[in-house]
């Protein structure tokens, strides 16, 4: 099995629904289309066939994940979490260099108590994000040992 046989197999929205669903634990046919609201059963057995290869049933009917399904739902994880640890970035810097400007203009005597912290905080959290969980600022492509890594 491929990495690229594991990527068509969630390559749609209602499959990483039904992949979701799935590691809450084993679910029968039914109850996986009553869950996920969806109206043809046709489209659901459309979709788990797509993903017969993350999936396992036993012999009372129940859909699970095998290995590879819970390695993809990681996958996913990883690469929904990559594109916020980036905003989040953007947005303690925007939140702290407000706090610098407001006591710039506003109470010029105390922008030293304001400065120290927040600059302190931006290093910090500049560190965190670009170093230790190897984040980029530009481009969105995710190394295999990100993957991996994580």
């Amino acid at each position: 099995m491929t990495s690229d046989e594991v990527f068509e197999a969630i390559s749609h929205p209602m499959r990483i629904a039904i992949l979701k669903e799935l590691a809450k634990g084993p679910t029968r046919f039914a109850d996986i289309k009553r869950r996920l609201r969806i109206k043809s059963s046709g489209l659901l057995d459309f979709h788990l066939k797509k993903m017969v290869l993350i999936l396992t049933t036993d012999r009372d009917g129940l859909y699970a994940l095998n290995d590879r399904g819970f390695a993809a739902l990681r996958a996913i994880n990883i690469v929904r979490n990559y594109g916020w640890q980036r905003r989040s970035w953007i947005i303690n810097v925007l939140v702290m260099s407000m706090i610098n400007i407001f006591f710039l203009f506003a109470a010029f005597d105390l922008i030293i108590i304001a400065a120290i912290p927040t600059i302190c905080w931006i290093v910090f959290y500049s560190y965190w994000t670009f170093v230790r969980r190897g984040i980029r600022l530009r481009g969105n492509e995710i190394d295999a040992e990100d993957v991996e890594g994580s």
